[in-house]
């Protein structure tokens, strides 16, 4: 006979009672796992963390995570059996991040009225076991410390890129990742921010909640095809800076969502977003920047921008709950400036940026990639790269990484390789993000096309000219090919160098009205320097639209990310 339906207030005291009985022999368990005698191995002085539904014990060289009896709504861990599952899914869903760090599932066992950590006696409760790491290296500690840069977000874009790649596509019945459910997802925390608010004073803008119904009704159709295009898979879920390891030169993601099919099974762009939320909320828009492209590079999924920016201000307003409910917790006269900072954010998010498309021009060897990749950090655009692209077959999928035939590099196939690259560029433009092409873009015909493509969208274009001596041209794309090994994006050498000088196009006079010069003689770091665009960054400024304001794109405000 099915149970019958329960009142929310009913269902509250149901949950409660059932925890009640669940505590029932709990509290043993708990005392007895912070003494050091309870480890069979040594466990030195006992520290223990307590999270909201769980509690962690760092014992010597390990860290044992013990799953409370609670059902605070969300799920549902009241019983042993429900406990023992979690722990055996968050141990088999971790391993595919951070295989090194999850041992396995242990069991603690009664002993007469001893209980502790073993496998002889009566099993009383199941833990999941990991290995312990320098919680210094943690992303949002080294953040806070200013100890997080560029190397961390190409570590994490490889990372997280390649997780993308495996994870499963089979996604179980029911609607995760459909429109309805990213709907229902936004709705339930909006509708438990504002619960919030009458009890603990957050503030909720109307303009939020406004905004988050018209970009979906906006993107209904989006979040589908992406759902139908194998975009939604078994990700992280939880993906924000806490979660994320620095181990050497590597980066190790973990804690990922274990009790939730449907906070698992989400769109990759869901999952990124968190990370870059999390870096923008820490004011650092120059990270944010660099894992996005660094991750696009890595997947083409170019495809993923246009709700990047509604999954951006969702998991603003997830942390912003989060806060929240500490918060509640403690002193009514505990101010909310965590939760405010979120919210803050949400509506930073939420305005819509005024895009603008800037066109590298240069030939191989010019510098232009090295400079190009440098300048879309600090000023935030996505970069569609010519070399990237020309060798890949479909988001995703592993780069080729051999050299394309001669067939690749006739006129007719250049032409074509430029029309992938108006494709892409006019996506990043329609999703309100300023666009960097990274193409030589030395036949006017290729120049005017995307000139065309930015009139008809109202985007204000700029033409950056790289260029350094011959002899150093030569020299650049020769040392690349004989590295070609280590780097094999660009198949460019010293033949396609003299084909190019001797085939260029220059530009016209109305092109050098908007092109803004750049020697590239310079040393590798200084393309990361704001001296180095100063130029480039007085036209943003003062583009016909504006394309951004000055404040945007002054050397005071982007100081503090470079």
């Amino acid at each position: 006979m099915a149970e019958p339906l329960l009142s929310p207030q009913h269902r509250t005291l149901h949950a409660r009672q059932r925890e009640r009985l669940a505590r029932r022999g709990w509290s043993d368990i708990d005392r007895a796992l912070q003494r050091p005698a309870s480890y069979c191995h040594p466990a030195g002085r006992i520290r223990r963390i307590e999270t909201h539904i769980s509690v962690v014990y760092l014992a010597g060289r390990y860290a044992y995570k013990l799953k409370k009896p609670v059902d605070p709504g969300f799920l549902d861990f009241t019983s042993p059996a429900a406990r023992q599952r979690a722990c055996e899914d968050e141990v088999r869903l971790n391993r595919r991040f951070a295989r090194e760090l999850y041992r396995g599932v242990g069991t603690i066992v009664r002993e007469g009225r001893v209980c502790k950590i073993g496998r002889r006696g009566r099993v009383v409760e199941h833990v999941v076991k990991m290995r312990r790491f320098d919680e210094r290296e943690v992303f949002d500690g080294l953040v806070a410390h200013e100890a997080l840069g560029f190397p961390e977000m190409d570590a994490l874009a490889d990372s997280l890129a390649a997780a993308h790649r495996r994870a499963s596509r089979a996604v179980p019945r029911g609607s995760f990742g459909a429109a309805s459910t990213v709907r229902t997802q936004m709705q339930a925390v909006l509708d438990n921010l504002a619960k919030l608010g009458r009890e603990a004073g957050v503030h909720v803008p109307a303009s939020i909640r406004e905004w988050c119904e018209r970009e979906w009704v906006r993107l209904a159709e989006h979040f589908e095809a992406r759902r139908a295009g194998g975009f939604v898979r078994e990700c992280h879920g939880d993906l924000h800076l806490g979660n994320v390891l620095r181990r050497g030169k590597r980066v190790v993601m973990f804690d990922c969502i274990e009790f939730s099919n449907a906070l698992r099974w989400i769109d990759v762009a869901s999952d990124l977003s968190f990370l870059l939320m999390d870096l923008q909320a820490h004011g650092r828009d120059d990270l944010a920047a660099r894992l996005l492209n660094g991750w696009l590079r890595r997947t083409g999924d170019f495809g993923a921008l246009p709700a990047l920016r509604y999954y951006s201000v969702y998991r603003a307003l997830v942390r912003a709950l989060a806060a929240a409910l500490k918060t509640r917790g403690g002193s009514k006269h505990q101010p909310l400036t965590e939760v405010n900072r979120y919210l803050a954010l949400a509506e930073r998010l939420a305005a819509k940026p005024r895009p603008y498309l800037l066109l590298c021009h240069g030939y191989s060897g010019s510098g232009k990639s090295a400079a190009s990749e440098a300048l879309v950090s600090l000023i935030g655009a996505v970069r569609v790269s010519s070399d990237s692209e020309r060798k890949r077959v479909r988001p995703f999928a592993l780069p080729d990484t051999r050299p394309l035939p001669p067939s690749a590099y006739t006129a007719q196939a250049i032409d074509r390789h430029y029309d992938a690259l108006l494709s892409l560029t006019r996506q990043v433009l329609a999703s309100d993000y300023p666009a960097l092409v990274d193409a030589t873009f030395l036949k006017r015909a290729h120049r005017e096309r995307f000139a065309a493509l930015a009139g008809s969208m109202g985007v204000p274009v700029l033409l950056l000219d790289f260029h350094a001596r011959t002899c150093l041209l030569a020299e650049r794309v020769s040392r690349r090919t004989a590295q070609a090994q280590v780097h094999a994006e660009s198949d460019a050498g010293l033949v396609v160098l003299v084909r190019q000088l001797a085939n260029e196009e220059p530009l016209s006079a109305q092109e050098w009205a908007r092109a803004v010069c750049f020697d590239t003689e310079v040393a590798p770091d200084a393309f990361e320097h704001l001296k180095y665009w100063r130029a480039l960054l007085e036209r943003l400024a003062h583009l016909d639209g504006p394309a951004l304001s000055e404040e945007a794109v002054s050397p005071d405000a982007m100081a503090a990310h470079v």
